[in-house]
C-alpha cells in the first residue's frame, strides 16, 4: 500500500513539475523565433530592392 502511495505522490510531482520546464522550453523558442526574424528582417533591410518592370505579351 506505501508503494502505490509513493508511487502517486512521484507522479503527482513529475506533473506538477512540468508546467515550468514546459514553460521555460516555450519561451526559448520564442526568443529563437523572433532572433530569427529579426535577423531576416536585417537582411531585407540590407538588400538594394529596386521596382522590376515586366512587358506584357499579349497572345491573341
Amino acid at each position: 500500500m506505501i508503494k502505490w502511495v509513493l508511487l502517486g505522490f512521484i507522479i503527482y510531482l513529475l506533473y506538477k513539475s512540468s508546467g515550468p520546464i514546459f514553460s521555460i522550453f516555450k519561451v526559448s523558442q520564442n526568443i529563437k523565433e523572433k532572433n530569427r526574424k529579426t535577423d531576416i528582417h536585417s537582411k531585407i533591410l540590407k538588400m538594394d530592392i529596386q521596382d522590376a518592370e515586366f512587358d506584357e505579351e499579349n497572345n491573341e
